[in-house]
């Protein structure tokens, strides 16, 4: 019988890229020993995307997963469309566990839809996971129980550390002690999100405000803290003028996407788990081909609040 779960059976398989690894030897359905969850918290924050394969975990091993490395967090989304009057079991977006949020294609009879119902098989943009909540989550766990042959779906993540290391000195001094308000409007898709409107102006726009560079708990690294960004208004920087948060925003994510930042699952087989710390990456995803079910379950790991770069607090551009 094979060895799992100790510190001998670990093998990590670096990408290649600035970011991401398979580890092997590990399966979270079996107990994980508290010296090899250590390892593993030493292994993420080196990798900053963790791949694990061949798992077969139900919620209940998926969200003790996410409780080993730090407990679960409910998915802010959950919440508008509990607002818009959705019960728990009606919509794939809301599980009947709230930590829970099934990401599928597939509708109640186990029909693969079509790209235009919703964003269950378009391509989402960069992002990174409930930035726009006060307290966003230390990672993300996502697990696939279904996948399309062939057909997308493949995930890109971006090292946020190597974002900030690369700017230019004079990016680095134009951000120096700023903040980004992040809008919960829109969903990664861009679609409004129920009972939200089209924000006019950035007074419209809800959303915590964060530093545009955060501290890292584990690394002390400073990482780059964009969230998502739409068509304007949206996300916007507090202390400057709309015209001049755009322009500087502009910059910042052509910085944060660069594509020597980035590593992609372009492989998905069923029962690969994906870890990622939502605290130094952005992931995104390739459109899925909507004639092909696709259907994975993802669990938040429970944040901590925000450490910023800088001292200052948010200043409102006069």
């Amino acid at each position: 019988m094979t060895e799992i779960n100790t510190l001998s059976a670990i093998e990590v398989i670096p990408s290649g890229k600035a970011l991401g690894a398979e580890v092997r030897g590990i399966d979270f359905a079996q107990p994980v020993p508290d010296e090899v969850r250590d390892e593993l918290v030493k292994i993420w924050a080196e990798h900053l995307v963790l791949l694990f394969r061949g798992l077969k975990l139900d919620d209940d091993q998926l969200l003790a997963t996410a409780e080993l490395f730090g407990g679960q967090q409910a998915a802010k989304s959950r919440d508008f469309f509990l607002q818009a009057g959705v019960k728990p079991g009606e919509n794939d977006r809301v599980a009947t566990r709230p930590g829970i949020t099934i990401i599928s294609n597939v509708d109640t009879q186990g029909k693969a839809g079509v790209a235009s119902e919703a964003d269950r098989s378009l391509s989402l943009k960069w992002h990174s996971d409930n930035s726009y909540v006060e307290v966003p989550p230390t990672g993300s766990l996502l697990h696939a129980h279904v996948v399309p042959v062939n057909g997308g779906g493949e995930t890109s993540f971006n090292n946020q550390y190597l974002a900030y290391e690369n700017l230019s000195d004079e990016l680095k001094a134009a951000i120096e002690g700023k903040h980004c308000v992040h809008d919960d409007h829109r969903n990664t898709s861009a679609k409004l999100r129920p009972t939200k409107k089209p924000p006019k102006s950035r007074h419209d726009i809800t959303g915590p405000s964060h530093p545009l560079v955060r501290i890292h708990p584990v690394t002390g690294k400073r990482a780059l803290y964009l969230g998502r960004h739409y068509e304007w208004p949206s996300s916007y920087i507090v202390e400057l003028n709309d015209e001049e948060s755009e322009a500087l925003l502009a910059k910042l994510w052509e910085a944060a996407s660069h594509d020597s930042l980035t590593w992609t699952q372009d492989d998905w087989q069923a029962g690969d788990l994906l870890m990622w710390d939502n605290r130094c990456t952005m992931h995104a995803r390739a459109p899925v081909d909507h004639s092909q079910a696709r259907v994975l379950h993802r669990t938040l790991i429970k944040g901590d609040p925000v450490i910023s770069a800088w001292d200052k607090s948010p200043a409102a551009a006069e």
